[in-house]
């Protein structure tokens, strides 16, 4: 199992990697309307799948919001 700080640095790690690329796919190929409705429908089924977990269970709305609230004040 990983311990804390690895996981930590792991998640950051991977999202960098994710803006980075989010950057480059943005700027080479689409335009704004397409950006947006492709994000729309992203965050969407994020959300719905959450929900779903959490609805059945599978999740600790606790420990969710923890994680939550580290990624948004980093």
């Amino acid at each position: 199992m990983l311990n804390s700080k690895v996981f930590d640095d792991d998640l950051r790690r991977n999202m960098e990697q994710r803006r980075e690329m989010i950057k480059r796919w943005d700027i080479r190929t689409h335009d704004d309307g397409d950006w947006s409705r492709e994000q729309n429908r992203l965050l969407n089924t994020q959300l719905q799948l959450t929900n779903d977990m959490a609805a059945a269970g599978d999740t600790d709305p606790v420990r969710f919001a923890a994680a939550r609230d580290r990624l948004r004040d980093q």
